[in-house]
Protein backbone atom coordinates (compact mmCIF):
# COMPACT_ATOMS: atom_id res chain seq x y z
CA UNK A 1 0.00 0.00 0.00
CA UNK A 2 3.00 2.64 -1.09
CA UNK A 3 0.34 5.53 -1.94
CA UNK A 4 -0.59 9.32 -1.74
CA UNK A 5 -4.04 10.16 -1.84
CA UNK A 6 -5.54 13.46 -1.91
CA UNK A 7 -9.17 13.85 -0.04
CA UNK A 8 -11.29 16.89 0.79
CA UNK A 9 -11.77 16.66 4.17
CA UNK A 10 -15.41 17.19 5.81
CA UNK A 11 -16.41 19.91 7.99
CA UNK A 12 -15.94 18.77 11.74
CA UNK A 13 -13.41 15.66 11.52
CA UNK A 14 -9.87 16.39 12.49
CA UNK A 15 -7.07 15.51 10.43
CA UNK A 16 -6.09 12.55 12.32
CA UNK A 17 -9.63 10.76 12.16
CA UNK A 18 -9.35 11.04 8.57
CA UNK A 19 -6.17 9.30 8.03
CA UNK A 20 -7.22 6.99 10.74
CA UNK A 21 -10.01 6.28 9.09
CA UNK A 22 -8.47 5.78 5.50
CA UNK A 23 -5.58 3.44 6.80
CA UNK A 24 -8.03 0.93 8.20
CA UNK A 25 -9.82 1.50 4.63
CA UNK A 26 -7.20 0.76 2.59
CA UNK A 27 -5.27 -1.59 4.95
CA UNK A 28 -2.17 0.13 5.32
CA UNK A 29 0.24 -0.73 8.25
CA UNK A 30 1.09 2.99 8.46
CA UNK A 31 -0.05 5.98 7.71
CA UNK A 32 0.46 9.71 7.97
CA UNK A 33 -0.61 13.02 6.63
CA UNK A 34 1.29 16.90 5.78
CA UNK A 35 -0.52 19.99 6.91
CA UNK A 36 -2.80 19.85 9.84
CA UNK A 37 -6.44 20.94 9.62
CA UNK A 38 -8.36 22.12 11.95
CA UNK A 39 -12.23 20.94 12.21
CA UNK A 40 -14.25 23.14 11.30
CA UNK A 41 -11.79 23.48 7.85
CA UNK A 42 -12.50 21.49 4.92
CA UNK A 43 -10.59 20.82 1.85
CA UNK A 44 -7.14 19.82 0.76
CA UNK A 45 -5.50 16.97 3.03
CA UNK A 46 -2.63 15.41 1.46
CA UNK A 47 -2.37 11.10 3.21
CA UNK A 48 0.76 8.83 2.93
CA UNK A 49 0.19 5.35 3.51
CA UNK A 50 3.29 2.97 4.24
CA UNK A 51 6.87 3.72 2.90
CA UNK A 52 5.06 6.82 1.06
CA UNK A 53 5.66 8.59 4.60
CA UNK A 54 9.12 8.71 4.59
CA UNK A 55 8.31 11.42 1.93
CA UNK A 56 6.59 13.67 3.98
CA UNK A 57 9.52 16.15 4.79
CA UNK A 58 10.56 15.87 1.41
CA UNK A 59 7.71 16.72 -0.57
CA UNK A 60 7.24 20.31 -1.69
CA UNK A 61 4.37 22.15 -0.02
CA UNK A 62 5.71 25.58 0.56
CA UNK A 63 2.87 27.58 -1.42
CA UNK A 64 -0.30 27.24 0.07
CA UNK A 65 -3.96 28.36 -1.16
CA UNK A 66 -6.94 29.48 1.09
CA UNK A 67 -10.75 30.57 0.93
CA UNK A 68 -11.54 32.19 4.22
CA UNK A 69 -14.74 34.13 5.63
CA UNK A 70 -14.26 36.29 8.71
CA UNK A 71 -16.67 37.84 10.49
CA UNK A 72 -16.41 40.85 11.55
CA UNK A 73 -17.36 42.13 15.00
CA UNK A 74 -16.77 39.35 17.09
CA UNK A 75 -13.01 37.78 18.42
CA UNK A 76 -13.41 34.00 19.96
CA UNK A 77 -10.53 32.40 22.04
CA UNK A 78 -10.20 30.00 19.41
CA UNK A 79 -9.93 32.69 16.89
CA UNK A 80 -13.18 30.85 14.65
CA UNK A 81 -16.89 30.35 16.11
CA UNK A 82 -15.94 26.91 17.32
CA UNK A 83 -14.85 29.08 20.16
CA UNK A 84 -15.88 31.46 23.19
CA UNK A 85 -16.61 35.45 22.56
CA UNK A 86 -13.91 37.21 23.84
CA UNK A 87 -14.43 40.46 22.60
CA UNK A 88 -17.44 42.51 20.87
CA UNK A 89 -17.85 45.41 18.97
CA UNK A 90 -20.10 47.56 17.12
CA UNK A 91 -20.20 46.79 13.20
CA UNK A 92 -19.09 49.33 11.41
CA UNK A 93 -19.83 50.52 7.66
CA UNK A 94 -16.84 49.60 5.87
CA UNK A 95 -16.01 50.74 2.07
CA UNK A 96 -14.30 48.45 -0.18
CA UNK A 97 -11.12 51.43 -0.11
CA UNK A 98 -11.36 50.62 3.39
CA UNK A 99 -11.01 46.69 2.67
CA UNK A 100 -8.43 46.95 -0.19
CA UNK A 101 -6.43 49.27 1.90
CA UNK A 102 -6.24 47.20 5.09
CA UNK A 103 -5.68 44.07 2.69
CA UNK A 104 -2.84 45.47 0.91
CA UNK A 105 -1.18 45.88 4.59
CA UNK A 106 -0.81 42.39 5.04
CA UNK A 107 1.31 41.52 1.62
CA UNK A 108 4.84 40.50 2.23
CA UNK A 109 6.47 39.61 5.38
CA UNK A 110 3.78 38.67 7.78
CA UNK A 111 4.70 38.55 12.26
CA UNK A 112 2.05 37.26 13.98
CA UNK A 113 1.27 35.91 17.38
CA UNK A 114 0.17 32.24 16.56
CA UNK A 115 -2.88 31.19 18.07
CA UNK A 116 -2.98 29.61 21.98
CA UNK A 117 -5.19 26.90 20.00
CA UNK A 118 -2.60 25.27 18.08
CA UNK A 119 -0.39 22.26 17.90
CA UNK A 120 2.55 24.79 18.78
CA UNK A 121 4.24 22.10 21.93
CA UNK A 122 5.53 23.91 24.62
CA UNK A 123 8.23 21.73 26.56
CA UNK A 124 6.35 18.92 23.99
CA UNK A 125 2.93 19.98 25.07
CA UNK A 126 0.83 21.29 22.76
CA UNK A 127 -0.50 24.85 23.13
CA UNK A 128 -4.40 23.98 22.95
CA UNK A 129 -3.59 21.57 25.94
CA UNK A 130 -2.33 24.70 27.55
CA UNK A 131 -5.33 26.58 26.48
CA UNK A 132 -8.31 23.92 27.18
CA UNK A 133 -6.74 23.46 30.80
CA UNK A 134 -6.95 27.39 30.97
CA UNK A 135 -3.38 27.61 31.70
CA UNK A 136 -2.22 31.14 30.05
CA UNK A 137 1.25 30.52 27.86
CA UNK A 138 3.08 33.18 25.59
CA UNK A 139 3.89 31.71 22.11
CA UNK A 140 6.79 33.37 20.68
CA UNK A 141 5.90 35.33 16.97
CA UNK A 142 6.04 33.41 13.69
CA UNK A 143 6.96 35.02 10.61
CA UNK A 144 5.42 33.93 6.94
CA UNK A 145 5.03 35.34 3.71
CA UNK A 146 1.68 35.80 2.21
CA UNK A 147 1.62 36.52 -1.42
CA UNK A 148 -1.91 37.77 -2.27
CA UNK A 149 -5.04 38.26 -1.42
CA UNK A 150 -7.96 39.09 -2.98
CA UNK A 151 -11.53 39.76 -2.00
CA UNK A 152 -13.89 37.87 -3.28
CA UNK A 153 -17.06 39.34 -1.28
CA UNK A 154 -17.67 41.27 1.62
CA UNK A 155 -20.83 42.72 3.57
CA UNK A 156 -21.54 44.51 6.40
CA UNK A 157 -20.29 42.03 8.67
CA UNK A 158 -18.65 39.48 6.74
CA UNK A 159 -15.27 39.09 4.45
CA UNK A 160 -14.80 36.47 2.17
CA UNK A 161 -11.20 36.50 1.20
CA UNK A 162 -8.63 34.02 -1.27
CA UNK A 163 -5.24 33.59 0.40
CA UNK A 164 -1.86 32.59 -0.79
CA UNK A 165 0.74 32.25 1.89
CA UNK A 166 3.75 30.38 2.71
CA UNK A 167 3.78 27.20 4.95
CA UNK A 168 3.51 28.20 8.37
CA UNK A 169 0.40 30.72 8.11
CA UNK A 170 -2.56 30.61 10.49
CA UNK A 171 -5.36 31.65 8.60
CA UNK A 172 -7.42 32.24 12.04
CA UNK A 173 -4.77 34.70 13.53
CA UNK A 174 -4.41 36.28 9.75
CA UNK A 175 -8.48 37.10 10.00
CA UNK A 176 -8.21 38.30 13.84
CA UNK A 177 -5.13 40.83 12.55
CA UNK A 178 -6.87 41.78 9.97
CA UNK A 179 -10.04 42.53 12.18
CA UNK A 180 -7.96 44.58 14.33
CA UNK A 181 -6.30 46.41 11.35
CA UNK A 182 -10.07 47.59 10.35
CA UNK A 183 -10.85 48.48 14.07
CA UNK A 184 -13.04 45.76 14.97
CA UNK A 185 -12.53 42.27 15.78
CA UNK A 186 -12.50 39.19 13.28
CA UNK A 187 -12.90 35.16 13.87
CA UNK A 188 -13.10 32.87 11.15
CA UNK A 189 -16.71 31.29 9.96
CA UNK A 190 -15.21 29.27 6.93
CA UNK A 191 -12.02 28.19 6.50
CA UNK A 192 -11.17 25.54 2.72
CA UNK A 193 -7.45 24.72 1.87
CA UNK A 194 -7.93 25.21 -2.07
CA UNK A 195 -4.34 23.68 -2.56
CA UNK A 196 -1.12 23.19 -0.33
CA UNK A 197 1.91 22.72 -3.09
CA UNK A 198 0.94 20.82 -6.22
CA UNK A 199 -1.74 19.02 -4.81
CA UNK A 200 -5.02 20.98 -5.87
CA UNK A 201 -8.75 20.50 -4.54
CA UNK A 202 -9.88 19.72 -8.18
CA UNK A 203 -7.97 16.46 -8.26
CA UNK A 204 -9.06 15.77 -4.22
CA UNK A 205 -11.25 12.23 -3.44
CA UNK A 206 -14.45 12.93 -1.97
CA UNK A 207 -13.73 11.27 1.89
CA UNK A 208 -17.29 10.01 2.35
CA UNK A 209 -17.92 8.64 -0.80
CA UNK A 210 -14.26 6.54 -0.54
CA UNK A 211 -15.98 5.26 2.97
CA UNK A 212 -19.03 4.01 1.36
CA UNK A 213 -16.82 2.18 -1.40
CA UNK A 214 -15.69 3.97 -4.54
CA UNK A 215 -12.50 3.77 -6.36
CA UNK A 216 -9.78 6.20 -5.05
CA UNK A 217 -7.42 8.03 -6.79
CA UNK A 218 -4.10 8.04 -5.72
CA UNK A 219 -1.12 10.63 -6.30
CA UNK A 220 1.88 9.25 -9.06
CA UNK A 221 4.94 10.52 -8.03
CA UNK A 222 6.31 11.48 -11.47
CA UNK A 223 4.04 14.07 -11.59
CA UNK A 224 5.03 15.28 -8.25
CA UNK A 225 8.92 14.90 -7.94
CA UNK A 226 11.56 15.12 -10.99
CA UNK A 227 12.62 11.14 -11.59
CA UNK A 228 15.71 9.73 -12.38
CA UNK A 229 15.72 5.97 -13.76
CA UNK A 230 18.31 3.43 -12.83
CA UNK A 231 19.43 0.09 -13.47
CA UNK A 232 20.54 -3.12 -11.07
CA UNK A 233 24.03 -1.76 -11.06
CA UNK A 234 23.84 1.69 -10.34
CA UNK A 235 21.39 0.77 -7.74
CA UNK A 236 24.01 -1.61 -5.96
CA UNK A 237 26.83 0.33 -5.76
CA UNK A 238 24.43 3.14 -4.50
CA UNK A 239 23.47 0.54 -1.53
CA UNK A 240 26.98 0.47 -0.54
CA UNK A 241 26.98 3.96 0.41
CA UNK A 242 28.06 4.21 4.12
CA UNK A 243 27.28 7.99 4.55
CA UNK A 244 23.77 8.90 3.58
CA UNK A 245 23.65 12.41 4.19
CA UNK A 246 26.35 13.28 1.88
CA UNK A 247 26.50 10.81 -1.17
CA UNK A 248 28.39 12.15 -4.51
CA UNK A 249 24.94 11.17 -6.78
CA UNK A 250 26.74 13.08 -9.56
CA UNK A 251 29.15 9.89 -9.70
CA UNK A 252 26.42 7.56 -10.33
CA UNK A 253 24.54 9.83 -12.55
CA UNK A 254 25.69 10.14 -16.49
CA UNK A 255 23.03 13.10 -17.23
CA UNK A 256 22.87 14.69 -13.38
CA UNK A 257 19.30 16.39 -12.94
CA UNK A 258 20.06 20.00 -11.50
CA UNK A 259 16.77 19.84 -9.23
CA UNK A 260 16.45 20.10 -5.28
CA UNK A 261 14.90 16.95 -5.20
CA UNK A 262 14.85 13.96 -7.05
CA UNK A 263 13.11 10.52 -7.18
CA UNK A 264 15.69 7.56 -8.30
CA UNK A 265 13.19 5.04 -10.10
CA UNK A 266 14.07 0.95 -11.03
CA UNK A 267 11.85 -1.05 -13.06
CA UNK A 268 9.27 2.17 -12.37
CA UNK A 269 9.48 1.55 -8.79
CA UNK A 270 10.72 4.44 -6.61
CA UNK A 271 14.19 3.34 -4.76
CA UNK A 272 15.79 6.58 -3.20
CA UNK A 273 14.21 10.08 -2.80
CA UNK A 274 17.49 12.78 -2.86
CA UNK A 275 17.73 15.47 -1.65
CA UNK A 276 20.42 17.53 -3.44
CA UNK A 277 22.33 20.49 -2.25
CA UNK A 278 23.93 23.10 -4.54
CA UNK A 279 26.32 26.09 -3.47
CA UNK A 280 25.73 29.52 -4.55
CA UNK A 281 26.84 29.34 -7.97
CA UNK A 282 24.64 26.65 -8.65
CA UNK A 283 27.47 24.37 -8.45
CA UNK A 284 26.43 20.52 -6.81
CA UNK A 285 27.69 19.82 -3.83
CA UNK A 286 26.46 16.49 -2.67
CA UNK A 287 23.06 15.03 -2.15
CA UNK A 288 21.54 13.23 1.03
CA UNK A 289 19.64 9.67 -0.65
CA UNK A 290 16.88 7.79 1.45
CA UNK A 291 16.20 4.54 0.61
CA UNK A 292 12.10 3.08 0.78
CA UNK A 293 13.38 -0.20 1.65
CA UNK A 294 13.73 -1.16 5.30
CA UNK A 295 17.31 -0.58 4.91
CA UNK A 296 16.93 2.72 7.02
Amino acid sequence: MNQIIVVDKPYGLTSSYVVKKLKKLFGAKKAGHSGTLDPLATGVLVVYFDDMTKLIPFVDEGIKKYQVKILLGLETDTLDISGKITNLSKIKDYSAVDFNKTISNFIGEYVYAPPIYSAIKIKGIPSYTYARDGVNVQLPEKKSIIEKIQIIESGLSTLNLKVTSSKGTYIRALARDIGLSLGSYGTVSKLRRLSTGKFNINAANNYNSLIKGDSPTFINLKNIFLWVEIDSKIYSKLLNEKNYKKVDLAVFLRDFPYSERILLFKDDTPIIIAINKFNHLSSYISSEIKFFSKKN
